[in-house]
């Protein structure tokens, strides 16, 4: 009885141990650059992307300090600055597609980008903040 259970404990405490270590090794990867970001609520507002025409998402380079992504019709880019959890945006550009049923889902996210103060990495999570400290954007890091 004694060698069951101290096999018992063995497996649990190596199974446990294997759990834990890989997402947070997984979690410690993921930072602002290097990620492609698809969009899941602005304005704390879920988004159907069933209407976009692409997946709305956003990359950042660091070597280039440019921003560059979808915003479910067209691709936009724009300069931006970090510093520790600040986060601002330049003047952005963009193509000019009409793509029906999106529109105002797409001048809200690049009025998002202009009101950007701020933003955190919560394990597979961004979440951009205005000047207030309120949720102006949520994006999940893409597979």
């Amino acid at each position: 009885m004694n060698k069951f259970f101290f096999l018992l404990v063995l497996v649990v405490s190596i199974i446990s141990c294997t759990a834990s270590r890989e997402p947070q090794e997984v979690m410690a990867q993921l930072s602002l650059f290097d990620t492609t970001w698809n969009l899941v609520e602005i304005n704390q507002k879920t988004i159907d992307i069933v209407k976009a025409a692409k997946t709305p998402c956003i990359q950042f380079s660091k070597k280039e300090m440019k921003a560059t992504g979808n915003n479910g019709c067209n691709s936009f880019f724009a300069n931006f600055n970090t510093v520790e959890d600040r986060l601002s945006f330049g003047p952005v550009g963009s193509t000019r597609m009409a793509c029906k049923n999106w529109m105002e889902n797409e001048m809200t996210f690049l009025a998002m980008l202009q009101t950007a103060k701020r933003y955190t990495i919560n394990g597979y999570t961004l979440l951009i903040m205005d000047g207030n400290g309120l949720e102006i954007g949520e994006f999940v890091a893409a597979d």
